[in-house]
């Protein structure tokens, strides 16, 4: 079982914490590491349909914790990329549509931290020099319109989560196409 999940995962993974991490060896280190917990902690996992999430939850854990070992500051919990998902490109348009009408909705002072931040991918730092705001009020109001996006989200949209791909259905109350 563990060579199948390291055959259809690997990649996957490897390139997920190669973008956070920017170090091919490092990032190698880090997967090493998640693999080990898999080994080590595979029979807890009750649900085999939620592998894929689990696999991802544990990567985003070894990489806070190789950034919290390091003593790196520069990246938080919250710079994780919301919509960092490994999808075919024509389910990211999809998605990234609905993300960007729902983003649109939210008021005025969080829309625009959260297009930049999550759809064009600014850092927060930049986001703070281009709206003359201090960086822990963008770090505030990204985590607020994080929140606000979340629930219309879940209003707007069924999101179903599996090992191998990710299932979308719009209700449609949101004007996005599905």
């Amino acid at each position: 079982m563990i060579e199948q999940i390291w055959t259809e995962f690997h990649h996957r993974l490897l390139t997920f914490i190669m973008n956070k991490v920017g170090n091919t060896a490092i990032a190698e280190d880090i997967l090493q590491d998640v693999f080990i917990q898999v080994i080590n902690k595979i029979d807890g996992l009750d649900d085999k349909t939620k592998l894929s999430s689990w696999l991802y939850q544990i990567c985003r854990n070894k990489i806070i914790d190789h950034y919290r070992t390091k003593k790196i500051t520069t990246v938080s919990i919250d710079e994780f990329d919301m919509f960092d998902l490994d999808l075919p490109e024509q389910e990211k348009s999809g998605i990234e549509n609905c993300i960007r009408i729902l983003i649109s909705e939210l008021p005025a002072n969080f829309n625009s931290i959260l297009l930049e931040s999550e759809i064009e991918n600014i850092t927060q730092k930049d986001i703070a020099e281009n709206q003359n705001l201090s960086l822990p009020a963008v770090k505030s109001r990204l985590k607020r319109g994080r929140s606000l996006l979340k629930e219309k989200l879940l209003r707007c949209c069924t999101i179903q989560f599996s090992a191998s791909s990710i299932d979308t259905e719009c209700k449609n109350h949101c004007g996005c196409e599905s």
